[in-house]
């Protein structure tokens, strides 16, 4: 069973970390509910996770295998509650919340990867409330008994964790926002950052990319800013970036995603703003075409790439809060995009990425709000 959840972002930092056990949550009810498809009415929803109330709080979801039992576990994180939950994936579609991480700080965004090299995934926050990247240490087994602060001067929205000098390390990456400037935390090994690197921008930076843009085996990055521009660092092999000319966009970037969309081998950028949607096909040399427009009358609050039909070619599921709904625009593998389906009835439909719990190969659509994390599978 394949899963693909609608997510806004991930996101969360803390100070102090819980090693007490709570129940097992596994998925409790199924309805079915109306759909504006091609096809009628076909979806039948499961509740897979349900929380406690969240205080009307927004969540974020992450997707990684924290306890290296080769099975996708979720990571929740609540700005509300100032928390980051656990959810071990147990197989056959069950989850048991191992693991509670609670501190003092307002999550913005959170990812993963082995900043020690022990062969186990890490997680590395921030604060949307106050300066500093906050990396908690896995211990194994799901277990976080130790955490690090890496000061900054500014509150950060996004961060990357990238090995962007070659020496098999995870370095961090981060644009302080209305700031001309994205930095590189170089680590110098066993999870240390001791060497900061400042590289200057012509414009503020608001989001970061980091992809082989132009084909070299070497991480470069997209950087997107307040103005309606966007602006490719090239990677120069020795840690040095090369700022090309900059590229504007059709749409004020709120949210970007750089991806091989078409199958071509090149990278190229969809961009999301409002209730339109835009798609940049790349020319594998860090420049793109004029933008492809795709959009309806639904605010778009988050959106994700997954082939959702199994036909080898990737789709984009968007994500409609206000107005209760998903879209999933279908990928002929040509540069278009046709079979636009509108799920209604969605409550608060927030989150999505994707995850096979059972590996059965069947693809499935999982939204998330503040109250649970629910199945929506296609059955016709």
């Amino acid at each position: 069973m394949r899963i693909v959840l609608l997510i806004l972002r991930s996101g969360d930092a803390g100070k102090t970390l819980s090693t007490e056990a709570t129940t097992l949550i596994t998925a409790t009810t199924t309805t079915t509910i109306t759909t504006t498809t091609t096809s009628g009415s076909c979806l039948i929803e499961s509740v897979l996770i349900s929380f406690k109330p969240l205080r009307g709080s927004s969540i974020f979801v992450l997707l990684a295998d924290i306890n290296e039992d080769t099975k996708l576990d979720i990571i929740v994180g609540n700005y509300g509650e100032k928390t980051i939950i656990i959810f071990l994936n147990l197989d056959n579609g069950a989850f048991t919340q191992s693991k509670i991480v609670s501190h003092e700080i307002v999550p913005s965004c959170i990812t993963t990867g082995d900043m020690n090299n022990d062969g186990k995934l890490d997680l590395i926050a921030t604060d949307s409330d106050a300066a500093g990247i906050t990396v908690f240490y896995n211990a194994g087994n799901g277990n976080f008994n130790n955490s690090m602060i890496i000061p900054t001067e500014d509150m950060l929205y996004d961060v990357k964790a990238v090995d962007m000098n070659k020496d098999n390390k995870l370095d961090l990456i981060i644009a302080p926002p209305y700031k001309n400037y994205i930095i590189f935390f170089l680590n110098e090994g066993n999870g240390l950052f001791s060497k900061q690197i400042k590289h200057e921008t012509t414009f503020h930076t608001r989001r970061l990319e980091v992809i082989d843009v132009n084909n070299d085996a070497l991480p470069d990055i997209i950087a997107t800013h307040d103005e309606t521009q966007m602006t490719v660092f090239l990677n120069t092999d020795n840690g040095n970036f090369i700022e090309q000319i900059p590229t504007s966009l059709a749409l004020p970037p709120g949210f970007i995603k750089a991806i091989d969309i078409n199958g071509d081998n090149k990278i190229d950028l969809i961009v999301v703003f409002g209730s339109r949607l835009h798609i940049y096909f790349g020319f594998g040399n860090s420049t793109f075409a004029d933008p492809i427009e795709y959009g309806n009358n639904y605010a778009i609050s988050s959106f994700e790439t997954a082939d959702f039909n199994n036909d080898n070619k990737i789709d984009i599921i968007l994500s409609h809060v206000v107005h209760s709904k998903i879209s999933i625009l279908f990928n002929t593998g040509n540069g278009t995009f046709i079979e636009k389906k509108i799920i209604d009835n969605i409550d608060q439909s927030n989150y999505a990425a994707m995850l096979d719990i059972n590996s059965d190969g069947n693809p499935e659509l999982v939204v998330a709000n503040d109250q649970n994390i629910t199945i929506l599978t296609l059955a016709c």
